[in-house]
């Protein structure tokens, strides 16, 4: 009789055991086919940005002929630095972008030299003093969509002064253009 009580309990267990085992194995597989099911389909996609920049006339400024100059405009090529460059964002992220001019020699005087970023439209975007040395926030926050370029250029002068400026002649000028961006948040 103690055998077979013995028995019995066993036989519950396994019993309680092999439902405990089945209903977990369907409950885990109810779970696993709901949460595929309730998944988007955009809930798998990563979203990145990337930005190309093209340095149409190199990324160096490096001793420029330079003339003095009342002012200019988009269309000056003669006796002034110009750089085109192009920036396409082609990644799936919009962005801002900054343009940065990192001075590394300039020999003229102070406040001699300006410059003037456009756009490539010829619209003046940001105007001002070259620094005697480190860098210089040209323009920040211009908006770049994601499979865009926008285009720029940048033109160095010597400013006329209407006095003597043959000092400044020999004088060099060298730098370099930076590029940042920020993706904006998805």
């Amino acid at each position: 009789m103690i055998e077979s009580s013995e028995n019995k309990k066993r036989i519950f267990y396994i019993v309680v055991l092999i439902l405990t085992l089945i209903a977990t194995l369907i409950s885990t597989t109810l779970a696993y086919y709901s949460f595929v099911r309730s998944q988007k389909d955009e809930s798998t996609k990563l979203y990145t940005g990337k930005l190309e920049i093209d340095y149409i006339d190199g990324v160096y400024i490096k001793n420029p002929e330079l003339w003095p100059k009342k002012s200019v405009d988009f269309n000056a090529t003669a006796n002034v630095y110009r750089n085109n460059f192009a920036v396409t964002s082609s990644g799936t992220l919009d962005q801002t972008i900054s343009i940065d001019l990192v001075v590394t020699n300039n020999e003229f005087r102070e406040g001699s030299l300006r410059y003037n970023l456009y756009s490539d439209k010829g619209i003046e975007l940001s105007t001002g003093n070259v620094p005697k040395d480190g860098s210089i926030n040209l323009i920040n926050n211009l908006f770049l969509a994601h499979d865009g370029t926008s285009k720029y250029v940048l033109i160095i002068w010597l400013r006329e002064t209407k006095n003597n400026q043959n000092s400044d002649m020999g004088k060099t000028v060298t730098g370099k253009i930076n590029i940042y961006s920020k993706q904006l948040k998805y």
